[in-house]
């Protein structure tokens, strides 16, 4: 297999003389100069339709820029659509006017490692778009070793999944600005054909969502947007591989779930404190404008808003998120650890997609049917309980969503939607209560302000429950998409 990793400059000059990397006996290393120019019309049609043109020794090809609608997993080379001795000769037509835009130089080195589980050829590919370093490392061997080499590396030097392509990360630096995403959201509509490409293009859209958004949510701004993203994304991985669990449960993948549930206690306390600052607080303070004790507790708040982003901080930086992403990442464009499933699991994955996903999403709609079944009196740790559930299904809907006539599964997953939206408000108040109790709670020294946002709170819920009544019975009463 191969994959390509991102690699820090500073540590790409570090790699070359790690004493932890051994050589083949025998072998050398090899060296050659690489130049890549990569085209677009001026109005930029092709970026525009997710490609780019690149010249490189001669030889041209129209390659995807980011992955639009087709299967482009994390860390495999971009697709190629097209390749020719002459721009003229490619097909689809290039648009008119195409002319150079940014360039990328440098120098590629080739060795062979020895490694416990066999040879693999490391190819570190380090260079500059203008005066901007950018780096590249690549290792090609058997599926383990590849693996194990980049897991090693990872604890030793700042390599990771990359963002993007070498040409999106060159032209976002021309311009000045931040790659394109490759993935965001949910996953594009089902139409893989074995479970096993379901589960790997589930679990890599998951992954790009992972890597992109990981720079933008240390900080403890006013934008809560990636945070909130990440936090979707491990729940929506993990959701997956409990829908793929009885398919494609071996030790590889339990590990991965492992991995991505301690990241997930990082990110949601930080994420509940970035609610309760930005929109909580606010909320109360715009209600009792001139409460010098409301304005202490916000200012207490924030204090522990920003604790928990050092941590976040502290846990992006570390070996251990780097090496989520290559395990999760590696998962995707593996096959070896297909022959680690038992019997069982291997008839379950030989299961007809569609046949797979209909059992599956009958599962947990009748999950959330017998959850929600008396909601009218259901109190708040079951409506929290019924939440959970509904959030699981319309994750499970997300992922097995048809790519053909998909309106009826959009309808259902939206109003699945918007009953988890009523149904996260009444257990704000819950939620808000345990947060504020680690600042002394009612009887601490914030006791007068933290009974007036409790009581705020209790208010606004007592407005939502009519609102999730309805929510349900839109619901219950829209037919299901599967068979």
């Amino acid at each position: 297999m191969r994959m390509a990793f991102d690699v820090h400059p500073d540590d790409a000059v570090r790699l070359t003389r790690s004493k932890s990397l051994v050589r083949k006996p025998g072998t050398r290393p090899r060296y050659r100069t690489v130049r890549i120019v990569w085209h677009d019309s001026p109005d930029h049609a092709l970026r525009t339709d997710g490609l780019v043109l690149a010249e490189q020794q001669g030889l041209w090809r129209l390659e995807r820029l980011t992955p639009g609608a087709g299967v482009w997993l994390p860390t495999q080379s971009p697709p190629e659509i097209a390749q020719a001795l002459l721009p003229t000769d490619l097909q689809p037509k290039l648009p008119d006017g195409v002319v150079p835009i940014v360039a990328f130089d440098g120098r590629l080195a080739i060795s062979v490692l020895e490694t416990p589980n066999g040879s693999v050829a490391m190819e570190l590919l380090r260079g500059t778009v203008g005066t901007a370093p950018i780096s590249r490392v690549i290792l090609d061997g058997s599926d383990n070793a590849v693996r194990d080499l980049a897991l090693s590396l990872a604890g030793e030097f700042r390599i990771g999944v990359p963002r993007a392509s070498l040409a999106a990360e060159a032209i976002a630096i021309e311009r000045g600005d931040t790659p394109p995403p490759r993935r965001l959201g949910p996953p594009e509509p089902f139409a893989d054909t074995t479970v096993t490409a379901a589960f790997a293009t589930a679990i890599g859209h998951f992954t790009d969502v992972l890597v992109h958004y990981a720079p933008l949510a240390a900080p403890s701004g006013s934008d809560t947007e990636p945070v909130h993203q990440m936090r979707v994304a491990v729940r929506r991985a993990r959701s997956a591989i409990a829908v793929f669990k009885h398919g494609l449960a071996c030790a590889d993948v339990i590990a991965a779930d492992r991995d991505l549930k301690a990241l997930g206690t990082v990110l949601g306390p930080v994420r509940d404190w970035d609610v309760c600052v930005t929109e909580t607080l606010p909320q109360v303070t715009a209600a009792f404008p001139d409460d010098a004790r409301l304005r202490r507790l916000t200012v207490a708040a924030q204090r522990q808003r920003e604790a928990c982003h050092i941590g976040l901080r502290a846990c992006l930086a570390a070996p251990s998120f780097r090496q989520l992403g290559i395990g999760l990442a590696w998962l995707c464009v593996s096959e070896a650890w297909h022959a680690t499933l038992s019997p069982e699991e291997q008839t379950a994955s030989a299961m007809p997609p569609a046949d797979f996903a209909a059992h599956v999403l009958q599962h947990r709609w009748k999950k959330v049917s017998a959850a929600g079944k008396a909601i009218k009196t259901l109190d708040v740790p079951s409506l929290h309980a019924l939440r959970l559930r509904a959030k699981r299904a319309r994750y499970a809907m997300e992922i097995f969503r048809p790519s053909e006539h998909g309106k009826p599964a959009q309808r259902l997953i939206k109003r699945l939607s918007a009953l988890q939206d009523h149904l996260g408000t009444l257990n704000d108040g819950a939620v808000a209560a345990g947060l504020l109790e680690t600042l002394g709670g009612p009887h601490g020294k914030h006791g007068y302000a933290v009974g007036l946002v409790l009581g705020f709170l209790a208010a606004s819920a007592g407005n939502e429950r009519p609102l999730m009544l309805r929510a349900w019975e839109k619901f219950r009463s829209t037919p299901r998409f599967w068979g």
